[in-house]
């Protein structure tokens, strides 16, 4: 099959639209609103365990939505599909799961006790099994014996909430919509059962594509992720294959591991739809999928990619969608990809900086670099001195020389830091992370390469030395402190042009102190409200003749350079191109 270059899939997928075929006249047809579509049937759930599971049958009768086809036609490869194995299709196991006798046992008030405790929230979907009880230990969760030594073997004892949880929900075979945050510790919530499911499964062919999928958006996830499935498979380690499939390196180690046959791919989706456009693998196998910080894969463009993958899987499949934040297109993703999902939420939902104490500090232009290092030094002081310890340090910057030349700038006064940009090679940037995650290095100076999906523990404290220019992106790049119910710090240096995100900022902050846990929301709708406050903004500014900004609460001095952003675009213009290209 020849390769389809990125840039030219779109026109082959509108090429195949137009062309009659019995499978794509399977497909269910898109809404009228557009959006996503499903395909692929889960069928009946079991209720033997009062928890939901698998019915071998798996019929969709009284199922709610739009059907599922299991279309095996792929959009860009002009009909051939991604099932690419001639044999008989293998079926997936989905086991019968149950805890021990003991959960089994808990009563409705117990189970609605631990959640409290947790601060877990579960919902299912009307009409439908109530969902499994949290258990709080492993040896409790009936796993396999391979599973619990490596549990064991890294020394984790308890389960952390959205572990003791969304474990058993997985488990069951019900699909999950989750929202906690990364360093909650929900890669092991998916990644043991997703290690179970595929012990469970017959073993792989010549030619059979992976059991199970898991898509993230960055290199940096995905290779997280990889290395705490490898840690909970090392016992299983000749069941249990795992390949890393992402983009910035060489195909030819990844065609390797795809073609000689692995349980488990971790993947950013552009690079898994170019090994399945190259038939290096298929979804023939695929029965369990994961979709990682979904929120923003959606934000990176990845929708048609992911729309790809899913309408190609085979019926019989489980899917579990977590995301740190739940805007709108999140839930129509779920409603489109998931089958009446069990949601579970760990705490406040779109709250990810409610650990941060935020401060905004106001510094011209030119004066950002001494204030950055002069707070840097006075920490590495403190500690020199007996103080507390300096915490790892991530300073934002705007763009990649700056990057450069800010972490050059810190070394010169005696302070180690690197440098993380999407300009460096891939062991340059591994190599960057390793020694921030070891404390090799105590200050990481990043674009916002490094602002959402990673999870190194010990952030303690976030500099925006330039603020970015959204408000979501601030949300994202804050959020890398203050995890899993740690404290944390973000300074931001301010200056005239940062001027509508500071008052967005303060804003939020005021809302956030009289208890509304949605002043720092993101996603699709949130990126909309904002620009029309933004042009909202704009159209009130007036600038007086001693060069004052009123802005309406109060009036800021501006610099003349940046006078012209005070000027209100006129309310005759017209809409382009370029501003159609926002409306994502």
């Amino acid at each position: 099959m020849p390769y389809v270059p990125p840039h030219q899939r779109g026109k082959q997928q509108e090429a195949a639209s137009t062309e009659p075929s019995s499978t794509a006249a399977a497909r269910a047809p898109e809404g009228p609103s557009g959006g996503f579509h499903r395909s692929g049937s889960h069928g009946n759930r079991l209720d033997s365990a009062g928890y939901g599971g698998r019915d071998a049958g798996f019929s969709r009768q009284g199922s709610t939505g739009l059907p599922r086809t299991g279309s095996t036609q792929s959009f860009a490869d002009g009909g051939r599909g991604y099932q690419r194995n001639a044999g008989q299709p293998v079926e997936a196991v989905f086991a019968n799961w149950q805890p021990t006798s003991r959960v089994l046992a808990l009563s409705d008030e117990t189970i609605k006790e631990i959640r409290q405790r947790f601060k877990v929230t579960v919902d299912v979907c009307e009409g439908e099994p109530k969902a499994a009880p949290p258990i709080e230990s492993f040896h409790e969760m009936n796993l396999h014996k391979d599973i619990l030594a490596d549990i064991m073997h890294h020394k984790y004892e308890t389960p952390t909430p959205i572990q003791a949880q969304g474990l058993p929900i997985a488990l069951s075979g019900r699909d999950i919509l989750g929202c906690a945050e990364t360093g909650s510790g929900k890669t092991a919530s998916f990644s043991i059962p997703m290690i179970q499911h595929c012990l469970n499964q017959p073993p792989l062919r010549h030619g059979d594509g992976p059991m199970a999928l898991v898509l993230a958006p960055t290199r940096e996830l995905a290779q997280q992720i990889e290395r705490e499935v490898k840690a909970f498979s090392r016992s299983s380690i000749r069941s249990v294959r795992t390949a890393i499939v992402v983009g910035g390196v060489p195909m030819n180690d990844q065609r390797h591991d795809l073609r000689n046959g692995v349980e488990i791919v971790v993947a950013t989706p552009g690079r898994f739809i170019d090994h399945l456009q190259q038939s290096n693998t298929n979804l023939g196998r695929v029965s369990y999928v994961v979709l990682d910080e979904a929120d923003r894969m959606l934000d990176m463009g990845f929708e048609p990619q992911i729309k790809e993958v899913m309408n190609n899987l085979p019926p019989r499949h489980q899917t579990l969608l977590f995301s740190a934040t739940m805007p709108k297109e999140i839930e129509e993703l779920a409603r489109a990809y998931l089958n009446k999902p069990v949601t579970v939420k760990i705490g406040a939902v779109s709250t990810p900086t409610a650990n941060v104490s935020q401060r905004l500090e106001h510094a011209p232009e030119g004066s950002k670099l001494d204030i950055l290092v002069a707070l840097i030094s006075s920490e590495v002081a403190a500690e020199s001195s007996g103080g507390p310890p300096m915490p790892l340090t991530i300073v934002f910057v705007e763009r990649k020389t700056r990057c450069d030349e800010v972490a050059a700038a810190l070394r010169e006064d005696g302070i180690p830091a690197n440098a993380l940009h999407g300009g460096l090679g891939q062991s340059e940037r591994e190599a960057a992370l390793r020694d921030f995650a070891r404390g090799d290095i105590k200050v990481l100076v990043a674009t916002d390469v490094a602002s959402r999906g990673l999870d190194i523990k010990g952030i303690g404290h976030v500099i925006n030395m330039d603020l970015p220019k959204t408000f979501e992106d601030y949300v994202h790049r804050i959020g890398r402190t203050g995890r899993a119910g740690t404290k944390g710090r973000a300074t931001s240096l301010w200056n005239d042009r940062d001027s509508f995100l500071v008052a967005q900022i303060k804003q939020a902050l005021s809302e956030l102190e009289k208890g509304n846990g949605f002043a720092f929301a993101t996603g699709k709708e949130a990126r909309k409200e904002e620009r029309q406050l933004a042009r909202e903004f704009k159209s009130q500014l007036k600038m007086t003749s001693q060069g004052m900004l009123q802005t309406g609460s109060g009036s800021v001095k501006v610099d003349d350079k940046y006078a012209h952003m005070a000027t209100a675009a006129p309310a005759t213009a017209g809409t382009g191109v370029a501003d159609a290209a926002w409306d994502d």
